[in-house]
């Protein structure tokens, strides 16, 4: 049975409070974006470069 959009989003929620991983609301509203088919995977690959740069960005400047 295929999973609706709604769905695949609250099985993320789900999954990464299980795994005791923070979500922010920009990472829930690009989990909906590719659930429905709104975001490509080059957008989606985009967005995930981005993130890992501030990340390592901010790890930097606690240094």
């Amino acid at each position: 049975m295929k999973q609706t959009p709604d769905q695949i989003v609250d099985y993320v929620i789900s999954s990464a409070r299980l795994e005791g991983g923070p979500l922010t609301d920009e990472t829930i509203s690009v989990v909906r974006k590719i659930a429905s088919g709104e975001m490509t995977r080059d957008e989606m690959k985009a967005w995930q470069r981005t993130r890992v740069a501030e990340i390592q960005s901010e790890a930097r400047s606690r240094k």
